[in-house]
């Protein structure tokens, strides 16, 4: 993919996530990073030791992951970041394997391959019931673990036609779509706990405030910091790759002409 085409498709991620965000044609797209969001949960839990009973998503497209307590407070700050933290990082690395991809294909067959082994790991097909404030805060029920397995069968079953069928171009673009989608989503879904968030007192927010006495807001500031910086990152190796590609390909045109 084209310096050039790759930039339209993030310009168009941008615009789509300012202006489309609540809107049907993001929908499936915000539950996608909320499933990277939740899988970054049980991969930080998984990862110290913790043991992950459930990871759902809900219509609402908010999301909950249950897991054993560490009796570590480090451990448990890891945990409550691997959200957002999660989620920016997954999708700073798919921009930078963008950048490298050649048709698209393998990328998109590892997103269906992650989302099946959160099915078989993770989501059951009853969920513990989530109790009055988180159902209030995230939309959950008890039937979102069929929800959340309905939709991961139709999401991967899609990507998949795509790895399968799909022109290069498709492809390409669509890996670039959910790839900038994942950090920006990420930090409007951040944003959002300025605006509302913050006040239900269930966010990952204040998990993070009651483990440090930290007000929830530092926590927010400093998630949307890192996605910010996750993006920023992911965007600078796609540029730098190009102007690399670019510098080397009259010097080696140069020394065939010599010979």
């Amino acid at each position: 993919m084209s310096t050039r085409a790759l930039l339209a498709c993030l310009v168009l991620a941008a615009a789509a996530s300012l202006f489309l965000w609540q809107t049907v044609w993001l929908y499936p797209f915000r539950l996608l990073v909320t499933l990277m969001h939740e899988s970054g949960h049980a991969l930080a839990a998984w990862a110290v030791g913790s043991h992950v009973s459930s990871v759902t998503i809900s219509p609402a497209t908010g999301g909950l992951t249950y897991h054993s307590l560490t009796g570590s407070l480090w451990r448990e700050l890891l945990i409550a970041s691997g959200g957002y933290v999660g989620s920016s990082l997954a999708g700073a690395l798919l921009l930078v394997a963008a950048g490298r991809m050649r048709s698209g294909r393998a990328l998109l067959w590892g997103l269906v391959v992650w989302m099946v082994g959160v099915a078989v790991l993770w989501v059951p097909l009853l969920p513990p019931d989530p109790g009055a404030a988180h159902a209030l805060a995230t939309g959950s029920s008890r039937s979102d673990g069929l929800f959340t397995l309905g939709f991961i069968a139709g999401m991967g079953a899609l990507l998949g036609l795509v790895a399968w069928k799909g022109p290069v171009w498709l492809r390409r673009g669509l890996v670039v779509w959910i790839a900038a989608l994942s950090c920006l989503l990420a930090l409007q879904d951040i944003k959002g706990l300025f605006g509302y968030g913050l006040e239900v007192g269930v966010s990952d927010a204040h998990a993070m405030a009651q483990l440090t006495y930290l007000p929830a807001p530092f926590w927010a500031a400093v998630w949307m910091v890192a996605s910010l910086a996750a993006m920023w990152l992911g965007l600078r190796s796609i540029i730098r790759r190009r102007r690399l590609a670019a510098s080397r390909g009259p010097v080696m045109a140069g020394r065939l002409s010599m010979r």
